[in-house]
């Protein structure tokens, strides 16, 4: 009995693959329209845009926010109601972390299923998070609404369509201009806020509107609209068209290869222990990732200087063009000049442009002036994080550990921020946030600079395939 409920188990699946088989060569074969890859473009671009808006404008809108889920009438950043509730809101925050563990597993589903299916499930997430957010009568249907958007915001399907279907030559073009378009749209944001908010404490809500529509609108579109990948598709169809005999093979080989191969989280630690170049590069990321907590709490800061609500939605209109500006240019300068250098270069001028920011909004400066430090500030620094938690070590460990080592750093990313945004929340407790930001980044900056100087070797022009890991 079982060995017949087996055998229509396999029978049902086989005929299941038989169709998904047709499926997929079907859509192969057929011919795309004159004017589909430039509809596609278009699509992810806007996707793009819809991603980097959704990543920012919680952080845009954080003292309404507190001010309306708290009902703190005073509108004051510095009350003992404010600074309670951004504990309270950064407490939130950490559990929420632990269930990004799932995110490699949601990942990976993209391989089985296609990318198209998970384009438009991850930008629908992006409105349906929004729309939790802006109907949230509290502040934990607010995390629930904001974990939704954390957990489908890194995913980036967009990207890994415009790479898969763009021609080789044009592959790199493409991503760098969809990149800096989507990083300029967050200016966007500043607009809707003169638009939409005013003296009315929920008025916040409103900002979500047209990132909502824009949302839900492309991503049901990237369903009519959008095609499986071509690389996706001729994967799916070699690998249905195995046997299960040649799958199981397949599938031992796979094995063997884990058990041989000398990668993995705890052999990635133990390898970035015992390699002084990696030890000391885990080391600078660490500690300058400690600086990085600020970039949760920049519009409290702006709040709690000289700045009115129409200064603010200034600097939110004029950051995303600086930190595009910067972003767009820190991969032609460490190519040209360096990793270390233009890692050091960056550092310095995120530490600079940090007290341009702080002191500017303490000392009543020009909104627009504010917002370019902030940009600048902000470009150099996640610039900066690129060289530190990808180049460098990438560039740094033998192709046989390199995920492994790539993976085991971005850990310490999401350690050193979390210690960041201790520190800050801490400190602002007893003091205000811009001058507690300026107290616990710009050191952080400081030493992490000197280590990289001192410390890091140079990776720049070196053969990948010849990295040995070996002092």
């Amino acid at each position: 009995m079982n060995k017949d409920v087996q055998e229509q188990k396999v029978l049902k699946r086989k005929n299941k693959e038989q169709k998904e088989l047709r499926k997929w060569k079907g859509l192969l074969t057929k011919k795309d329209t004159k004017y589909y890859f430039t509809i596609l473009i278009i699509v992810l671009t806007i996707i793009y845009v819809v991603d980097e808006i959704t990543s920012n404008i919680n952080g845009t809108l954080q003292s309404a926010v507190l001010f309306d889920l708290f009902n703190i009438t005073s509108k004051d950043v510095n009350s003992p109601e404010y600074k309670e509730a951004i504990n309270l809101s950064t407490l939130l925050s950490y559990p929420t972390y632990a269930f990004l563990l799932l995110a490699p597993f949601y990942k990976a589903l993209a391989d089985k299923y296609g990318r198209r299916l998970f384009l438009a499930i991850n930008t629908i997430g992006m409105g349906l998070g929004m729309l939790i957010c802006m109907f949230a009568s509290n502040i934990y249907t607010y995390t629930i609404g904001a974990l939704l958007i954390l957990f489908v915001t890194p995913n980036d399907v967009q990207i890994m369509y415009i790479m898969e279907v763009a021609p080789p030559k044009h592959r790199a073009k493409l991503c760098s201009i969809t990149k800096a378009l989507a990083l300029m749209s967050v200016s966007l944001i500043g607009v809707l806020r003169m638009i939409f908010m005013n003296e009315e404490m929920s008025s916040w809500r409103n900002v979500y509107i047209i990132p909502i529509i824009f949302a839900l609108i492309v991503g049901f579109m990237s369903v009519f609209f959008v095609k499986e990948t071509p690389i996706f598709m001729e994967q799916r169809i070699k690998y249905l068209e195995k046997t299960d005999e040649e799958r199981k093979i397949d599938e031992e080989k796979a094995k063997k290869k884990t058990r041989n191969t000398e990668g993995g989280v705890i052999n990635a630690i133990k390898f970035i222990l015992k390699n002084k170049q990696l030890r000391f590069i885990a080391l600078t990321a660490l500690i300058f990732t400690m600086s990085t907590g600020i970039t949760s709490y920049y519009e409290t800061v702006m709040n709690g200087g000289k700045m009115t609500k129409e200064d603010i939605d200034v600097a939110i209109v004029f950051f995303p063009f600086a930190n595009a500006l910067v972003t767009m240019s820190s991969g032609f300068l460490a190519d040209k000049f360096g990793r270390k250098k233009t890692g050091v270069t960056l550092a310095i001028g995120a530490a600079i442009m940090l007290t341009g920011f702080v002191l500017s909004v303490k000392m009543g400066g020009s909104p627009a002036l504010i917002g370019i430090c902030y940009g600048l500030f902000l470009g150099c620094l996640w610039s900066t994080s690129d060289l530190l938690f990808l180049v460098l070590p990438g560039e740094s460990t033998p192709t046989s550990m390199r995920a492994s080592v790539i993976g085991t750093m971005n850990l310490l990313l999401t350690i050193g921020t979390g210690i960041s945004w201790a520190l800050l929340i801490l400190g602002q407790t007893f003091f205000d946030m811009g001058w507690v930001c300026l107290v616990v980044c710009i050191p952080m900056m400081i030493i992490a600079i000197f280590i990289l100087l001192f410390k890091v070797r140079e990776t720049k022009n070196v053969n990948l395939e010849e990295v040995t890991g070996k002092e």
